[in-house]
C-alpha cells in the first residue's frame, strides 16, 4: 500500500460507527504489528484514537504480530472473499502462513477491536435483503413448550419450540447456542403443511436449565451424554416410538451421525448438517477465561464460519445469540466436538437409516472433505452447499432450502 492508500484506510478505521463504539466501551490501550506480505504497519489503539506508523525504531514496541502473506491478504480484500478468507480468525485457523505471535492474552482481549479494524480496509459491499416473505417466515406460528426429562438420576426442564402438522423431525442446535437457529425453518408455512418441526434446547442452553449442583463441576459433553439427553427428551416429548427424522447442524450434525450407525431403527431418516468426525482446536480457554470477554471473543470465532454471501442481518443475528450463551457452555460442548467425538467415530458403522450430510464450503470447521469423508464411510449421500456457511438454518435459510427441500420430499415420498 502506498501512503495515501494506508491514510484512507486510518480515515475509514476512524469513522467506522461498530469500530467505534468498540473502542468507548474498552479500557485497552495496545498496539500491534500488522506484516502483510514485506510490508509493515504499527497500529496504536488508544481509547478513542488510533494511529499507525509504517517506519520502525528501536523503541517501537507492540503486544503482538499479526503475519499474513501477501496472497492471503489481496483474497481477503475481494469483495466477495473466497472461502477461509473471509475474516482474520479464518486465516489463522485455515491459511498457511497467518499466524499470530506475541501476547495472546491482548489479543483475545482485543480480538474484536482488530477484526474491524483489518475489515475497515475493504471495500464496502451491499448485503443481501434479509427480508422473508409471509409464506416462509410467520413466526407467530411457533408455540414454545417445557417438557421434564429425567436422565442418569437428573431433572432436566427442557424447552422446545414446534409449529407444523404431519412427518415429525428434530432440529439439533449447534455449540454454544439454542434452538432459535432454526426459526426460520419452523416459521416456514410451506414446511408447516408436512412436517412437524421441533427444536428443543440441550440442557445447559438457551432456555433448558441445567441439572441440580451445577455448579460443583464444569460442564463437559460427551457422545454418551448427548444421546443420553437426545433419547431422553424424545421420550419426554413422545416421540421416541413416532419414527421421526432427526437433523443437526455442527455439534449436532456429528451426533447424528452416531444416531445414524447406534440407532437408526429409531429414525425415518437422518439429515445432517455440517456433520462429521470433529475436529480437534475448536475447543479454546478463551472462551470461557476471566480475563476476556466470552462473548466478544466467542462471536470473533464462529463469525469467521459463515459465509460472507449470507446476509449481513442474519449472520449478526447468529453472532448475537452466540454472546449469550453461558459462562464455559461452548468450552463444554466443544469438549464433545474436539476430543471425545473424534474418538468415538473411529469406529463408527454404516448408517442403519437413509442418511444425507450437507456442508458449506466456507465451513472450516468440519470441512466440505470433512463430510464427504464420513458420508463415504457410512454410506450416505454428500452434498456440497455453495456459498454457504457453518450456520445454514439461521446465516442463510433460504439458500439452504434450495439445497434441503428435494431431500425432504424424497424422505416423504421413498422413505
Amino acid at each position: 500500500m502506498d501512503e495515501d492508500q494506508v491514510n484512507e484506510w486510518m480515515q475509514k478505521a476512524s469513522e467506522d460507527e461498530e469500530l467505534k463504539s468498540f473502542l468507548q466501551l474498552s479500557d485497552l490501550n495496545f498496539s500491534f504489528l500488522l506484516k502483510i506480505g514485506d510490508e509493515t504497519y504499527l497500529w496504536h489503539i488508544h481509547k478513542e484514537e488510533i494511529s499507525v506508523t509504517r517506519k520502525l525504531t528501536l523503541d517501537h514496541v507492540w503486544d503482538f504480530t499479526i503475519s499474513i502473506p501477501g496472497s492471503a491478504w489481496s483474497k481477503y480484500l475481494q469483495k466477495v472473499a473466497p472461502p477461509f478468507h473471509n475474516t482474520l480468525q479464518a486465516m489463522v485457523a485455515h491459511v498457511p502462513g497467518v499466524s499470530i505471535e506475541g501476547n495472546r492474552l491482548v489479543w483475545a482481549q482485543s480480538i474484536r477491536i482488530v477484526e474491524r479494524l483489518l475489515l475497515s480496509a475493504k471495500e464496502e459491499t451491499e448485503s443481501l435483503a434479509a427480508k422473508l416473505t409471509e409464506e416462509k417466515f410467520s413466526p407467530e406460528t411457533i408455540k414454545g413448550h417445557y417438557v421434564k426429562m429425567y436422565v442418569n438420576g437428573e431433572e432436566h426442564v427442557t424447552y422446545y419450540e414446534e409449529a407444523g402438522e404431519g412427518q415429525p423431525i428434530i432440529f439439533l442446535h449447534t455449540a454454544g447456542s439454542d434452538s432459535r437457529q432454526y426459526k426460520y425453518l419452523l416459521g416456514n408455512k410451506t414446511l408447516q403443511k408436512k412436517w412437524r418441526m421441533i427444536a428443543f434446547d440441550l440442557p445447559y442452553h438457551g432456555k433448558s436449565s441445567p441439572p441440580d449442583k451445577f455448579w460443583e463441576k464444569p460442564y463437559k459433553l460427551t457422545t454418551k451424554l448427548y444421546t443420553e439427553w437426545i433419547l431422553g427428551f424424545l421420550k419426554a416429548a413422545d416421540l421416541y416410538d413416532k419414527k421421526p427424522v432427526i437433523s443437526g447442524s455442527s455439534m449436532g450434525g456429528a451426533i447424528v451421525l452416531h444416531l445414524a450407525a447406534r440407532y437408526g431403527e429409531l429414525f425415518r431418516a437422518v439429515v445432517s448438517m455440517e456433520g462429521g468426525f470433529g475436529r480437534e482446536g475448536r475447543r479454546v480457554n478463551w472462551t470461557n477465561h476471566l480475563q476476556v470477554h466470552g462473548g466478544h471473543f466467542l462471536s470473533s470465532w464462529v463469525n469467521g464460519l459463515m459465509s460472507p454471501e449470507s446476509p449481513e442481518y442474519f449472520r449478526r443475528l447468529v453472532l448475537w445469540e452466540y454472546a449469550q450463551g453461558g459462562p464455559g457452555v461452548y468450552q463444554g460442548d466443544t469438549y464433545f466436538y474436539s476430543y471425545d467425538w473424534p474418538k468415538q467415530a473411529q469406529g463408527i458403522g454404516k448408517t442403519q437409516c437413509p442418511l444425507w450430510i450437507f456442508c458449506g464450503e466456507y465451513d472450516y470447521s468440519c470441512t466440505p472433505e470433512q463430510s464427504e469423508e464420513a458420508a463415504n464411510r457410512m454410506d450416505g449421500t454428500f452434498i456440497k452447499m455453495e456459498g454457504m456457511g457453518h450456520f445454514p438454518p439461521s446465516e442463510n435459510p433460504a439458500g439452504l432450502l434450495k439445497y434441503v427441500q428435494p431431500v425432504l420430499d424424497e424422505i416423504l415420498e421413498k422413505h
